[in-house]
Parts: C-alpha cells; structure tokens; sequence
C-alpha cells in the first residue's frame, strides 16, 4: 500500500486543520478512509456513526497517489489518534507554505507529515510522525456509508454561537436537552429539571421537508454534552447547516461547504 498527498493551498490547509481539530474534541480516536476522489473521516460510537466527514480530493490536495490492497480495492482504511494529528497539524494555520502527508514505516506504520515553514531568513521543514492502525479489509464493512434515514422533518439550523451560548447555560441545569421542530419553521430547545422548565424559542426558519403526519411537532430528547460538540464545526464557515429529526429516534446535522466538504453529524435520542 502506498499514500501520499500535498496541500499547497492556505484555505485548504486551514480547513483540514478545522476539521481534524473539531473531531479531536469528539473522541480520541478517529479513522480516516482514503480513496481514489475523495478521503473521509469517521468516528463510531458502539459501531454507530457520530461524524461522517466527506472532503473532496480536487478542494484539498494538489498531488495526491494512492495504490490501495488491489485495484478493485483501492481503498486505505487507518485509525490514529485524533489529538495527536490535530496537534501536528498546529502550524499549518500560522506559516505554512506546504504539507505533504504520506504513509510510512518507522517501527511502526506512520502518517508522516512533512510540512514547509516560511520565515523571514529561509524555509524551513517540520516533520511529525503520528502512528496508526492499518485496518484490515475484513473491518471494512463497520465503516460503509451510514444509511440515512427518512426524517419526519428538515429544518435549517439557528447559527451555531447561538446554539452555543444557549446549550451552555442549560448544560449547568440539566444533561439532557430536547429538540423540538414543527412545519411552521420553529425550533424549540428545552429542558426539564424537577424546580424548573427552560425553553429557547426560534421562529420562521426555513423547513425544506415538513411533517407528514397528523402530528403538530416532532421532538428528540438528547446527551446534551454531544450536542454542545456541534459548535466546533462553526471554524468550518459551513454555507448551510440542516437540522433533521427522527421522531424521538436521532437527531441528524449536515454542515455543507460548496462541494468541497460534506459533514454527517448523528445524535442518537436517549429514553429518560
């Protein structure tokens, strides 16, 4: 198996570093799919996805070779920790002028970073190493696309510092949230404590599919904590976040910028 890819392009580079920093705040480890067109991370809790971060090959990288297990299978699946790259990736967002990032053996199956400082005198080159795991084929199938389901409603998503700034405060009286939505384009997040109900209320958002059903809303009760992770996804400037719930089932944000970066953020209810 060979991999390796250069990013010249500042934006990109501070995408990538976005992304990565914002799964790393997710969980500790992560996998990254590479492919011929597009590379992919994923993170899984119990198997199930949480984050499904498709970035395009063309947005990203201007040199980019991959020679998978075969030429039906050309495909690399690898695990790492996802602090230990979001800390190598630090100085792409400062003075970098280049990254290559390329799959090798140094005792141990690597990442190995090879990025280009500018500086005021002469160039110079920072290298880090982040281990991996090789995941092997028979793993693969724990990793395919989730299968999205059909959601009772679609509904735009208020911006994410206020979603922020709101789950904060709640967070301190209560560690689940609901989320309610109806065709009316209003957006509810609420929670319940013993001494007190607490209530955030938006209106005329825009609902690309309404509820079908004879029901007035549709509501899911959530881990409040992973709901306060979506803020992190804000250093991406997403061009539109849709907000999909099943109801009482699963919450579903997709961040989407241009082509060039497509998130699947899942939040599965809770009973309480």
């Amino acid at each position: 198996m060979r991999f390796r890819c250069k990013m010249i392009d500042s934006l990109a580079m501070r995408d990538f570093t976005n992304i990565v920093n914002a799964i790393s705040k997710m969980s500790k480890l992560c996998v990254l799919q590479l492919a011929p067109d597009d590379v992919c991370f994923t993170v899984l809790d119990d198997r199930m996805p949480i984050v499904w971060a498709e970035l395009s090959r063309d947005h990203f990288f201007n040199e980019y070779l991959i020679f998978g297990m075969s030429e039906e299978q050309n495909r690399i699946l690898l695990e790492f920790d996802a602090l230990m790259l979001a800390k190598s990736l630090v100085s792409l967002k400062a003075s970098a002028k280049s990254v290559k990032i390329k799959l090798t053996n140094k005792q141990q199956p690597c990442l190995t970073l090879e990025i280009e400082l500018l500086s005021l005198i002469t160039d110079w080159q920072c290298v880090h190493d982040v281990p991996i795991r090789i995941i092997h084929r028979r793993e693969w199938a724990a990793y395919q696309a989730p299968n999205i389901p059909d959601f009772d409603i679609t509904i735009e998503l208020p911006p994410l510092k206020h979603i922020r700034n709101v789950v904060e405060k709640m967070k301190n009286m209560s560690p689940y949230l609901t989320i309610v939505a109806n065709n009316d384009g209003a957006f509810i997040l609420k929670i319940d404590t013993d001494s007190a109900s607490v209530a955030t209320h938006y209106r005329d958002l825009q609902v690309w599919k309404k509820i079908e059903t004879n029901a007035d809303e549709v509501f899911a009760t959530v881990d409040i904590r992973r709901l306060l992770n979506i803020h992190t996804w804000d250093a991406v400037h997403p061009d539109s976040v849709k907000c999909n719930i099943l109801h009482e089932r699963i919450v579903y944000l997709y961040f989407k910028l241009n082509d060039s970066i497509n998130i699947h953020y899942f939040v599965p209810a809770v009973a309480i």
